[in-house]
């Protein structure tokens, strides 16, 4: 049963890179993407965001907020889309979001992805370690590796979104969302939901505490 879900799991992962691949390709082609001019039309737009999440994306207030820095820019252009149209329920980022536009987010998502994100203080030791284990091996119950989506240090690949130097707090709330959420509509978060299932609570705690310190 196990072998089953990996397999299954692995190839959707297979499929979505493929079409992340696909779309660079484009992209570069067709020279579209002025990199230079978003980083800087978003560096403009950052100052609402940066009293939350810090002028370069590493979060003073790690407790309440995640860090933006590094972070793949498509990803936050999906999320900030996502709490403009209330699939990701945020009353705060939906008054945000609502009124940027599609270019707003892009420019956003290139500016933030183009800081470098800080880790977190070592906190734990041992369930850092322990966290390892999950991140490098999988879960007791059979969730896979999180290196195999996120990549080897969880830096985000393709179309998956980085999970190294966020404070614990915020991807323990986060694994949470996913395993009690009814249902998604957004495929790569309906996975995620699939994985999330299979991680009990201290092995939740564990990787999130070791994320944390991943740079």
């Amino acid at each position: 049963m196990k072998l089953k879900f990996i397999d299954r799991f692995l190839s959707i992962v297979f499929l979505i890179y493929m079409l992340s691949l696909q779309s660079i390709t484009v992209a570069a082609a067709t020279g579209t993407d002025d990199n230079a001019a978003q980083i800087k039309r978003g560096a403009q737009l950052s100052p609402s965001c940066g009293a939350c999440h810090g002028p370069d994306g590493n979060t003073a207030n790690a407790e309440l907020y995640p860090n933006l820095a590094g972070q793949s820019p498509d990803y936050i252009v999906l999320q900030l889309g996502n709490f403009k149209s209330g699939e990701r329920p945020n009353d705060l980022m939906k008054g945000i979001s609502g009124s940027l536009q599609l270019s707003d987010m892009r420019a956003l998502g290139a500016y933030f992805g183009a800081q470098k994100a800080k880790r977190q203080p070592s906190v734990d030791a041992p369930l850092e370690a322990k966290g390892r284990s999950i991140f490098t091996k999988g879960s007791s119950a059979g969730a896979p590796a999180c290196l195999t989506c996120h990549g080897a240090q969880g830096q985000g690949q393709a179309a998956f979104p980085r999970i190294a130097s966020q404070p614990a707090k915020y991807t323990m709330e986060q694994l949470r969302v996913y395993r009690d959420a009814i249902k998604f509509n957004n495929p790569l978060a309906s996975e995620m939901k699939a994985v999330a299932v299979k991680i009990n609570q201290d092995e939740m705690s564990a990787v999130s505490a070791y994320l944390a310190t991943l740079q």
